[in-house]
Formats: C-alpha cells, structure tokens, sequence
C-alpha cells in the first residue's frame, strides 16, 4: 500500500511524516509514505501509472496548481482516490468535499489527526474494496476487483485488463484458477473459454457480443450465451436490490 503526502513546507512535510510513519506503525498497517513538494510530481508519478491508496493534499501550494485542482485530475484519472486534505483555514472545506474527500486536516497535524485519518481509510481500503489476489513467483499480486474489466487466458497465463490500461498485467497463473476464484462473486461471469469479464462494467449485451464501458466488444461463445444472459439479469437484480430498488 501506498500514501502519497504533496506538500510544499518543508517543517509541515517532515511532521506530517513522522506522524504517519509512527501511527502506521502502532497499528500495524504496511503502508509506504511517498512525498512531494508540488503537485506537478505528484501528478507526474500517478500518469506515470504509480497506484496510491491515500493522498494527502495541502489545498494551498506555493506555486502551480492547487490542492483542489490536482484532487481533480487525480480523481479523473482514479475514480477509487481516497483524498484527505491539509489546509491552515476551513475555508475550502464545501469545495474539498464536493471532489469527494473524506477527510479535512487543519494545520499544524497532529499525531491525533493523523491516527483518525489512518484508521478511517483502513476501514474503508479494507473492509468495502475486495480484490482478486494471484501468487506470481514469490509475489503476491493484488487486482481491485471494481477495476478489473475483463481478463483473458493467454500463454498459459492470464490477462488481467484494468479500468485504466496502466494497470493491466499479464500473471503467469492456469485460468481455471482464477476462474474458481473470481467467478464466486456476483459481479463476474465467464462468457466464452478463456474469458470472464466484470459485469459492473458491461453497458449491454447484444446479438451475442459484450459491450464494455470502455468501449471493447467482447463476444460471446454460443456455448455460454444462455448461462451469460441468466448471470447478467441475475446481476442487474442483484444490483437494483443493492441500490434500493
């Protein structure tokens, strides 16, 4: 897991830090504490394809872009982002959550601050976001399944095709164990051999072939077309009785 912290005073940083790193400790969460002293970096580092789960935002920056602005493209790029922000005045707070941050820190941040921060991100990270976990030589690979797309045997390997291509990787592991794996949740269906796609982001299904909301087209073997149309009325059901419906 990885936090990013982007702020410009070098005091304000270096606290910021020693609090997390101490905190994360005391509650024995593995987290790697990234720091940048602008945004352009942070920004830089994330289309780069470095995946946080945490951001931590001064709103004021010195120079360029803003706090809000960045929270922005970060969010367009990572629809997931948990965003936190740092700011010496509430007055930004209507703007900060209205991008969807969860949490706002008022300077100086204390060791307090930090730990409620930590401990309601936890919740959330691990509690609500499950994700499909595949053993790659002595790494243990870790894929949110809300981001997950589709995945596809090749080589004797699979596909693992990501919300955001960045993201997307080939793992050296039998299908069929994925299949078991993954197939269990309500959201995913195997629809031809060697392919099973996340209906979350399946837009319709039509005269045998898949719509993505990526705009992919996958098809649909005849041999599973009657099981796929049941999976997904099943998941639209599902879903609207998630929903309230």
């Amino acid at each position: 897991m990885k936090i990013a912290v982007c702020e410009d005073n070098v005091f304000e940083v270096k606290l910021i830090y020693r609090n997390l790193k101490f905190v994360l400790k005391d509650l024995a969460v593995a987290a790697e504490v990234m720091c940048f002293s602008n945004g352009e970096d942070l920004l830089d580092s994330v289309r780069k394809g470095e995946i946080y789960q945490l951001y931590v935002l001064d709103i004021m920056l010195g120079e360029g872009k803003n706090g809000i602005s960045i929270a922005r493209e970060i969010c367009a790029w990572d629809e997931r982002a948990q965003i936190a922000f740092l700011t010496g005045s509430r007055e930004y707070a209507v703007e900060a959550f209205e991008i969807g941050a969860f949490h706002y820190l008022v300077k100086p941040v204390t060791e307090h601050a930090v730990r409620a921060i930590i401990e309601r991100w936890h919740m959330r990270e691990y509690v609500k976001e499950q994700c499909l976990e595949l053993n790659y030589g002595r790494e243990k690979r870790k894929f949110p399944q809300s981001q997950i797309l589709y995945m596809r045997s090749r080589d004797r390997g699979v596909e693992v095709h990501m919300k955001h291509h960045k993201w997307d990787s080939w793992v050296k592991v039998p299908f069929h164990t994925v299949e078991e794996k993954i197939c269990q949740s309500v959201s995913f269906a195997k629809i031809a051999r060697g392919c099973i796609v996340n209906m979350e982001h399946v837009r319709r299904m039509d005269g045998g072939e898949c719509f993505l909301s990526n705009g992919e087209i996958l098809s649909i073997s005849r041999r599973e077309y009657s099981s796929v149309r049941n999976c997904y009325n099943d998941f639209l059901f599902w879903k609207m009785k998630q929903d309230g419906g």
